[in-house]
């Protein structure tokens, strides 16, 4: 076990002080900088930077950013849901160092979705049946994990089955 104890605060949003919503740091007992590469790698991380040792990813609709001694999550309700990610984020970050002899770690960041990338697989139809005006809003919601693929009735038809594969790859943080 890497990780034993944390200590968590929860904080209002510095850039939206008028925002619902609050973001959590985790201070953490241990220098968590060794398994970064490997949870870069299980966590299909977005943005990992070796030089100062932090890893981002996005996960759940949280922007999540791993330091050697701090965690931080945005986009959370109240502190319970801040203890609840922080809780399974310990338990991945645990697993991972367990396992990390069995995982090839990754120095490298992956390629922040385009908008236009995303709605080249949409249907292009305008249907508005995700709710969204056009196949486009659409598209943007989707990069900024505001709203889930399968909002797209179109998309789960077998007309557009082979899209779905694709968006994955350029969305690997949705759930197919």
């Amino acid at each position: 076990m890497l990780l034993r104890n944390y200590s968590l605060r929860v904080v209002l949003s510095d850039c939206n002080p008028s925002s619902q919503k609050v973001n959590a740091l985790a201070d953490l007992s241990e220098d968590i900088s060794e398994v970064l590469p490997y949870l870069n790698t299980v966590l299909k991380g977005r943005q990992y930077n070796q030089g100062e040792r932090s890893l981002t990813v996005k996960r759940g609709g949280h922007f999540i950013t791993f330091w050697p001694h701090q965690i931080a999550i945005t986009k959370l309700e109240d502190e319970n849901e801040a203890r609840a990610v922080v809780e399974g984020l310990t338990q991945i970050l645990n697993e991972t160092y367990e396992r990390r002899d069995q995982v090839k770690p990754s120095f490298t960041s992956r390629p922040i979705p385009r908008p236009l990338d995303i709605f080249k697989l949409l249907p292009g139809k305008n249907c508005k049946e995700c709710g969204e005006p056009t196949c486009m809003a659409f598209a943007l919601k989707l990069v900024n994990d505001e709203v889930e693929w399968k909002k797209c009735p179109l998309l789960l038809t077998k007309e557009y089955e082979i899209n779905r594969p694709k968006l994955m790859e350029i969305l690997p943080d949705s759930v197919e």
